[in-house]
């Protein structure tokens, strides 16, 4: 059962078990203290994402210094290296309900202004990446937005200069899909500030692709709901070091932008696909097992029934308006 975390700009945030249908009704727990995720207090999006590969649920929480202030000082100290006070949080899940603070050995310790933000595969290595919307309320404060690589689990890379993610806007909605049907994630990302007059157009950053290979799932639940929201994914391909796991939930991502609900699933120098196990959202926790499964393919999932490989043809989105 999914449990929820609470980011609370200016206090600490929460972290709520889920406890399941009880006597009195659904209930909730407040485990923050026990799992040590209250920080920082000076925050904005959330979410949950297995960032290492592991099979539980890490979660991030991005840093937002001063909605009302001047924060450029706090930004410009972390492009020099210099620590900050109030920098974004990834906590690794330990597995035993608590989670470990990895920010600085993961190369997060930013000051972001994050309002908006989400995660996706930008290069189909099998790796969650994330992409920071920027900005503050006043109309002179403006800060490139930020995109982070996963490198293999161990440490974010920041690729906003070599990937031209920088853009010099307040990003406030971003999601990750791959609106071209071509395999690869593009991001789309809704700018503009708080006041009326504070306006920018919209930004999408096609995708130009890799060599990685990549399995697109699209989920229906039958018992469950209908898109599968909540369903756990484990797809376990073999490459050229032996066998891998790759783990996904169906979910829209981050905060302040819905990301696609299909499981766009990069899956790095994999040869084969030797399973897909999907954990379903039902009361019995429905396991279903499917593959082996060709590469590079769109697959459409029912609960319980066999998988259909579909084709899907390519749009052209290059110098789209």
């Amino acid at each position: 059962m999914a449990s929820c975390h609470l980011s609370r700009y200016l206090q600490p945030n929460l972290l709520l078990r889920n406890e399941g249908p009880g006597e009195g009704g659904w209930r909730f727990t407040d485990v923050t203290a026990e799992a040590g995720v209250a920080e920082p207090k000076f925050s904005f999006p959330t979410w949950f994402f297995d960032y290492d590969n592991d099979g539980w649920l890490d979660l991030l929480v991005a840093s937002f210094a001063d909605f009302f202030g001047d924060s450029l000082e706090q930004v410009v100290a972390g492009y020099l290296g210099r620590p900050v006070e109030q920098h974004s949080r990834l906590y690794r899940n330990r597995g035993d309900g608590t989670f470990e603070d990895v920010t600085v050995e993961a190369g997060l310790d930013d000051m972001l202004l994050a309002m908006g933000a989400n995660f996706g595969d930008l290069d189909n290595d099998g790796w969650l990446d994330c992409y920071f919307g920027t900005g503050l309320p006043r109309m002179n404060t403006l800060v490139p937005n930020r995109m982070y690589r996963n490198d293999r689990g161990l440490r974010f890379q920041d690729v906003t200069t070599a990937g031209g993610f920088g853009h010099l806007q307040k990003g406030h909605g971003i999601a990750f899909g791959d609106l071209d049907n071509d395999g690869d994630q593009d991001i789309y990302a809704v700018m503009g500030g708080a006041f009326s007059g504070d306006t920018f157009p919209n930004a999408l950053f096609l995708n130009p692709g890799n060599e990685n290979h990549w399995i697109t799932l699209r989920l229906t639940g039958r018992r469950a709901n209908r898109s599968a929201f909540g369903a756990r994914i484990v797809v376990t391909v073999e490459g050229g070091t032996g066998t891998r796991r790759i783990h996904r939930t169906v979910g829209t991502g981050g905060s302040f932008g819905s990301s696609s609900l299909q499981q766009e699933i990069g899956l790095g120098d994999a040869r084969a696909i030797r399973s897909i196990e999907i954990r379903w959202p039902t009361r019995d926790g429905f396991v279903q097992r499917i593959g082996p499964l060709p590469l590079d393919r769109f697959v459409e999932i029912d609960e319980g029934a066999e998988p259909r490989v579909i084709e899907v043809r390519r749009v052209e989105l290059s110098g789209a308006d």
